[in-house]
């Protein structure tokens, strides 16, 4: 019977010891749950922006409205003034628009190649309303990027490609367009690609550390692309479903085996 005993005992302590492994398993480092969790929340700290503006790159679509008094410039330029290019499709933006060939240039009516690789939108809308000055008096011109989207996937919610309806966007926004980090995803371990200079360069940032809220990595570029990277032990955990069924089968034989060392002991 002092066998039995102690085989009961050991069946106990092990079922103990399985569940606290699998509920240790199941549950995420707080570290890796809460966004910029170093701030002291009970101070007031100023993190100064380090946003840069966004050089434009060969491949990308501009939008060029020159405005003028003149009825003839401005229907010689703007043959697609009452485009509503916010809903419009990329196949169509790329027809309407004006891509910046692999030279760096766009070609414009009358006025010809204008070279902005490598500008700021500032800078290009610069360049192009001197040129235009040369040909018209009393011309605006009006220069916005049409390669707007940017794509977020990975561990996230809800993934997939957003169009950036401002000027700047920030990671923690994109994040929530895409639904949030989901229970997986490490928030220490987000990749970010971007297009720049022909080449395609990967950068990783940590979203709990506070200082990302002071870098430039902290922004985004139209056409960057984000992936959320898996937890480590992603590999381990469990579906909740299948958890919750497995954990209440295994409370129900530790149970058993407590009954059957109650009745035998």
């Amino acid at each position: 019977m002092n066998k039995a005993n102690r085989l009961l005992q050991k069946g106990i302590i092990s079922g103990i010891i399985l569940v606290a492994a699998l509920s240790f398993f199941s549950c995420t480092s707080n570290r890796n749950l809460v966004y910029l969790r170093n701030i002291d929340s009970r101070d007031t700290v100023m993190f100064p922006k380090q946003n840069v503006e966004p050089l434009l790159q060969i491949g990308e679509v501009l939008y060029v409205r020159i405005v003028s008094i003149n009825k003839e410039i401005n229907d010689l330029f703007n043959l697609d003034n009452n485009t509503n290019l916010s809903n419009a499709s990329d196949a169509s933006i790329s027809l309407k628009g004006f891509t910046i060939n692999s030279e760096g240039y766009i070609r414009l009516p009358v006025i010809d190649t204008v070279l902005v690789n490598g500008l700021t939108i500032t800078d290009a809308e610069k360049r192009i309303q001197e040129r235009v000055d040369t040909y018209f008096k009393n011309a605006t011109v009006i220069l916005k990027s049409l390669n707007t989207k940017i794509s977020v996937l990975g561990e996230v919610n809800r993934p997939g490609s957003f169009v950036v309806a401002k000027p700047e966007m920030n990671i923690l926004e994109a994040l929530a367009m895409a639904g949030d980090v989901n229970q997986f995803g490490d928030k220490r371990n987000v990749t970010i690609i971007r297009s720049a200079g022909g080449n395609n360069i990967s950068y990783t940032i940590d979203l709990t550390d506070k200082n990302i809220l002071k870098s430039k990595d902290f922004y985004l570029y139209p056409s960057d692309v984000v992936i959320v990277n898996p937890l480590s032990m992603k590999a381990f955990r469990m579906t909740s479903p299948t958890f919750s069924l497995f954990f209440a089968g295994l409370t129900a034989l530790v149970g058993t085996v407590s009954l059957l060392y109650n009745i035998y002991k």
